[in-house]
């Protein structure tokens, strides 16, 4: 087997979580993972596909999975084997921060020569603080749309090409010179990537590592699939890190990027005909317009969708287009997060409906 171009590696939230007596709290109760987040985002999987699509090999490795199923795994003699081009790092979500800079750490320390790669939305907003005082990480891919940039930045490094020419790079030099190139690649839609689950189903066989592609610790006996009608949002809640002002500020994104109601569906449709698990349909349906949401569901009425969908809502459905969802869906269930009762709190959070409207949506619904 050929050197493997890009291994993109997913740390445990505390790198020495299996030493160190931690109280992690209630932080991981909103997502299928433990408290050690081994949950990888879905950008490895787009990532992974499109790097793969245009000629790279590219293995994903979930690190914390294989820490928290095994207590005697061996981390450092597992990394010095790897020999890749380069390393890829997530730091999408801020819990990983520990993991994600310390693993980079143990990285230069066996492989002082391959390049590390800092990628997600936590790295793009702390770039210039990273770069500034962690030597042991080179680039940095910021942005919420990635797959473009790290495939230009692979050819670069690969084949000595200029690392200024990579859009949404900030980077560091021979030197220790640190250059931002900006964050300029902004797709306008998510029709380009490819929410391919049978992709992992590949590569588990040709690594030969089932827990390096397993998404979390439980996942086998309770699966669950996703799939993403956008990026960006538009709504502010004062607590969200993908706010609509989040992405703004963050990724320089003005508008979420939509995935097409059509292709969504067909998302939908191609977990179902290989797994019975549920499916979760990410990103308010509605953002995209009552049009959008509409061609969605007549796609997927005509597949049969039998496994479960949870639809997400960031506003009541209106009773109308619950009726409609019924109709066109043989098993859902919807989700919403009002945070209150009391429509003060609710609008001073960032939600500006109120109870009546939550309520004619709950009776549509349990109608």
């Amino acid at each position: 087997m050929k050197p493997v171009d890009l291994i993109l590696l997913h740390p445990p939230s505390v790198y020495r979580f299996r030493e160190l007596p931690i109280f992690h709290g209630p932080i991981s109760d909103v997502i299928p993972s433990s408290s050690i987040f081994e949950n990888y985002p879905i950008g490895f999987l787009t990532l992974s596909e499109y790097l793969s699509r245009h000629g790279m090999s590219v293995r994903i490795v979930n690190l914390a999975m294989k820490m928290l199923r095994d207590f005697s795994f061996d981390v450092d003699g597992f990394l010095a084997k790897l020999h890749p081009a380069a390393f890829g790092i997530d730091l999408h979500w801020l819990p990983h921060v520990d993991g994600a800079l310390s693993l980079a750490e143990a990285i230069k320390r066996l492989h002082p020569g391959i390049p590390v790669i800092f990628g997600g939305l936590s790295a793009t907003y702390y770039r210039q603080e990273i770069l500034r005082d962690y030597p042991f990480v080179d680039f940095i891919v910021c942005g919420d749309s990635t797959e473009e940039p790290l495939r230009l930045l692979m050819e670069a490094i690969l084949f000595h090409g200029d690392y200024g020419t990579v859009p949404n790079l900030m980077w560091r030099d021979g030197e220790g010179k640190v250059t931002e190139n900006g964050i300029s690649y902004r797709p306008t839609h998510l029709d380009y990537v490819h929410f391919d689950y049978s992709h992992p189903v590949k590569m588990t066989m040709k690594y030969h590592d089932p827990s390096g592609y397993l998404p979390f610790r439980n996942w086998l006996s309770n699966p669950v699939m996703a799939v993403f009608s956008c990026r960006g949002c538009l709504h502010d809640c004062v607590s969200c890190g993908g706010s609509a002002s989040a992405f703004r500020g963050i990724c320089k994104r003005e508008r979420p990027a939509f995935r097409s109601p059509e292709l969504l569906a067909k998302d939908v449709r191609n977990i179902a005909r290989v797994t019975g698990a549920p499916i979760m349909v990410i990103g308010d349906l509605l953002q995209g317009g009552n049009g959008y949401a509409e061609t969605f569901l007549q796609a997927i009425r005509r597949y049969r969708i039998r496994n479960e969908l949870a639809i997400e809502f960031f506003h009541p459905p209106p009773p109308d287009f619950v009726r409609k969802m019924a109709d066109s869906l043989i098993n859902f269930n919807v989700e919403i997060s009002p945070e209150s009762h009391d429509p003060r709190v609710r609008k001073a959070f960032g939600k500006s409906y109120g109870n009546d409207e939550l309520e004619a949506s709950i009776d549509a619904l349990i109608a």
